[in-house]
């Protein structure tokens, strides 16, 4: 049975859109983030080195939107996901990116998208 770390609402600054323009300037998109896997080793010794630190994970996670221009949200939670499950003992990944400016001017709060990896597909 595996476990969830659950890390919602990361702003992070990133060049996405589908436009040069809407790509010239970093804007704030948000991650929402929960991680599959057996916390029972880290709650048995109780110490951090057992555990997914989170704040490395938050990094991690601003390092890859910050990485480079993208055209996409979709491209950046795939990319995300990939990434955590490389750098991270996780079974499984669910990435959800939001991007508040991508509907408002019809006052719609966010447009977004939620990808899942897994080790095992």
């Amino acid at each position: 049975m595996l476990d969830k770390i659950l890390i919602p609402g990361i702003p992070v600054e990133a060049r996405v859109g589908c436009t040069a323009e809407e790509r010239r300037e970093p804007q704030v998109i948000e991650i929402d983030l929960a991680l599959r896997c057996n916390v029972q080793e880290a709650a048995e010794a109780d110490r951090i080195e057992a555990a997914i630190n989170y704040v490395a994970v938050r990094e991690e996670t601003e390092r890859v939107a910050a990485s480079r221009p993208f055209r996409l949200i979709e491209t950046i939670a795939v990319e995300i996901a990939n990434r955590l499950l490389a750098a991270f003992p996780a079974e499984e990944v669910q990435v959800r990116v939001r991007k508040p400016s991508a509907l408002a001017q019809f006052d719609v709060p966010w447009a977004g998208v939620e990808v899942v990896r897994s080790r095992r597909a």
